[in-house]
């Protein structure tokens, strides 16, 4: 075998020293990414950090609300759904009949369950003297009560034929229960 001659030497270190720069290259682009990377991992470290000690701040004040909702919010102490959706219904209809207030429509709304509370909800159509049905609505949201209007539309009569301004609302009404998955973590 004979030996390389010089032209053959040096292409063969180019060709060598081609081949170590693009090994380089693609190793230096994998590090800048894994870097690079790093930056927003810190950031998004230090954003969690950040929140954890709000919530560690703010743990007080957050075991006193939990406390005070599972001393007050209302349970269901193993009553169906349905028959708390139909007393929440039945005393919203004592409310309204008391008030001279018509009801037009009404239905009950589906139950909806998230991890702090039960809701049963009804919609209701009324028709009244426009001063009884805004009295009535001031009297809903209660947080002792644990009611929340979750939709409302109000509106003036322009065909009523009473002298009193009539009003035409359109309301869903909701209650929230507390459940007995976190009732049970309260106690």
């Amino acid at each position: 075998m004979r030996g390389l001659t010089g032209r053959e030497k040096a292409l063969l270190g180019l060709c060598a020293l081609v081949i170590f720069l693009v090994a380089n290259g693609f190793l230096a682009r994998v590090l800048v990414r894994d870097l690079s990377g790093g930056d927003a991992k810190v950031r998004e470290l230090k954003n969690q950090l950040g929140d954890q000690e709000m919530w560690l701040e703010d743990a007080e004040k957050t075991d006193v609300r939990e406390r005070w909702l599972g001393e007050n919010m209302p349970k269901l102490d193993g009553a169906s759904l349905g028959k708390v959706q139909g007393d929440l219904l039945q005393t919203v209809q004592d409310e309204l009949f008391e008030r001279k207030i018509k009801i037009e429509q009404q239905s009950l709304q589906d139950v909806e369950r998230n991890r702090f509370f039960t809701e049963v909800a009804v919609r209701l159509s009324l028709r009244g003297d426009e001063s009884q049905v805004i009295d009535w609505l001031t009297t809903l949201q209660d947080p002792e009560q644990f009611q929340v209007i979750k939709s409302l539309q109000l509106r003036i009569d322009p065909r009523a034929q009473e002298e009193e301004p009539q009003a035409v609302c359109q309301i869903t009404l909701a209650r929230w229960y507390l459940t007995e998955e976190e009732d049970q973590q309260l106690q």
